[in-house]
């Protein structure tokens, strides 16, 4: 570890003398508390998260997107919005949820999302199912309920969202801070990534909607690619789950094995060793996890010989960004058509959005990964 007048880092190799397990342990637990302070130091912003997370899962990266974001520091995790009604209703995510509940001793509010995609940007879905409207109520209660302005995450079709926002369009713009949405393709328009094929109207509603839009492309220059505006990038599980404490690895391997025993019984068990090397022998694609931290109003920057910092980031957008940082937003205008591509450049019928930007790209992935393994190995247990 050192600090210096920029920050404290945390390191990513051990102390030169090892004095046994112990030791490094103890060690480990206060460089951890000493990086993560700045992340404790401003006020909890208040989160609505909207996730495409299924049991058994689709992809799970979204089980590791939702354990970082119970890891941050400084998030008040009001609400969990489960997207893709119809699939949850075979395929539940509230089992991870009860499970990070469980691990943390909090009870974050779920609900089942919309079960059909909308048919046009400015539909209300309100002929939807009645037993899919849950995610809706929860957005629009909580923003109703809330004294401050709320940030909202989408990781998955956004529909729920753009529902909330068309059935209330004025509560939304006064109370939403901000949508951080992993979405779409940064450069190629002819290809349609995942999360819009899931609603391309939702997409289109989002982008052309009055919300302040922070957007954070999936790819840049088609499928699996990242020119530097996108968020992709690769880790291994050992890398990220090496220090996780043992409850959190039981959370990965019950998602990664597709449990089907008790869900919340399993987490009490201490991890198998062949199935932990098993599940730490995986590669895991990312978009999210780390990128998280900004909702706490941080910054992620990283040295290879040093480790990873979290750096505040200024309140003002006209102020500097600290020296350092993998990735921030920049201003863009930009433009969707009724096909749902988006055309960067200033038009009649753009709008300004900031959009994801890798800073440093022959560190990125390396520090991304060091960052969502700090958080993780810092994990809150109750």
């Amino acid at each position: 570890m050192r600090q210096d007048g920029a920050g404290l880092w945390i390191a990513t190799r051990r102390p030169a003398t090892d004095r046994g397990a112990a030791t490094v342990a103890r060690w480990l637990a206060v460089v951890l508390a000493m990086v993560l302070l700045p992340l404790w130091s401003r006020g909890a912003q208040p989160v609505l998260y909207s996730t495409d997370l299924f049991h058994p899962h689709d992809d799970p990266d979204d089980h590791f997107d939702l354990a970082v974001l119970y890891a941050v520091p400084g998030i008040d995790l009001k609400g969990i919005v489960l997207d893709q009604g119809a699939t949850q209703r075979h395929r539940p995510g509230r089992i991870p949820v009860s499970q990070l509940n469980r691990l943390t001793g909090r009870r974050v509010p779920v609900a089942v999302g919309l079960p059909d995609k909308l048919r046009s940007p400015d539909d209300k879905a309100l002929d939807q199912d009645a037993d899919g409207q849950e995610g809706v109520r929860l957005i629009l209660d909580t923003l109703e309920a809330s004294p401050q302005p709320v940030a909202l995450v989408t990781v998955g079709s956004a529909r729920d969202v753009v529902a909330a926002f068309n059935r209330h369009p004025a509560l939304c713009s006064r109370k939403i801070s901000r949508v951080l949405c992993f979405i779409g393709e940064a450069s190629k328009a002819d290809f349609r990534e995942h999360n819009v094929g899931l609603d391309p109207q939702a997409f289109i509603g989002l982008m052309r909607s009055a919300l302040p839009i922070d957007w954070v492309p999936c790819f840049d220059g088609g499928p699996w690619k990242n020119q530097g505006r996108a968020s992709f990038w690769q880790a291994s599980h050992a890398d990220l789950l090496g220090h996780a404490p043992d409850g959190l690895v039981q959370y990965f391997l019950y998602a990664l094995e597709k449990g089907t025993s008790d869900p919340l019984a399993f987490l009490e068990q201490s991890p198998d060793p062949a199935r932990r090397n098993r599940l730490f022998d995986m590669k895991r694609n990312l978009w999210c996890a780390a990128v998280f931290v900004t909702l706490a109003g941080q910054g992620v920057a990283f040295e290879p010989d040093a480790g990873v910092r979290f750096l505040e980031l200024p309140s003002r957008p006209a102020q500097s960004l600290p020296s350092g940082l993998l990735f921030a937003f920049e201003d863009v205008d930009l433009s969707i058509s009724d096909n749902a591509e988006v055309r960067c450049g200033s038009g009649p019928d753009s709008k300004t959005v900031r959009r994801f930007k890798v800073l440093d790209p022959t560190r990125y992935g390396q520090g991304m990964t060091a960052a969502t393994a700090a958080l993780l190995r810092n994990f809150p247990r109750q």
